[in-house]
């Protein structure tokens, strides 16, 4: 591998780290329920709304949770993409070489 694309490889795993931690903290609102907690709304796997439909925030952790996958989603993908076409060259068998 070249420089190059080792410079790539750390950017593509960065890249895809991030996207999927993104998506694995939990989403807050700034708001507090009743009780005086702060309201959370799940993470970007999955939705957790049942403190959000008591305080009647229900719509703003929906928008909060598609707003963090609007983002965190693309970020991965590209992560990966880059991973993909940095290892399908590696995984081509080497056409042998003919002499002159």
């Amino acid at each position: 591998m070249t420089v190059r694309q080792i410079a790539w490889a750390v950017v593509a795993v960065v890249l895809l780290t991030f996207g999927l931690l993104a998506l694995r903290w939990p989403v807050y609102l700034p708001d507090f329920d009743p009780w005086g907690v702060q309201i959370k709304c799940g993470s970007g796997f999955s939705a957790d709304l049942v403190q959000a439909t008591f305080a009647g925030k229900a719509d703003q952790c929906q928008h909060a949770l598609a707003v963090r996958r609007m983002w965190a989603i693309p970020v991965a993908a590209l992560g990966w993409l880059i991973v993909i076409v940095l290892v399908v060259p590696l995984l081509r068998p080497q056409e042998a070489r003919s002499p002159g």
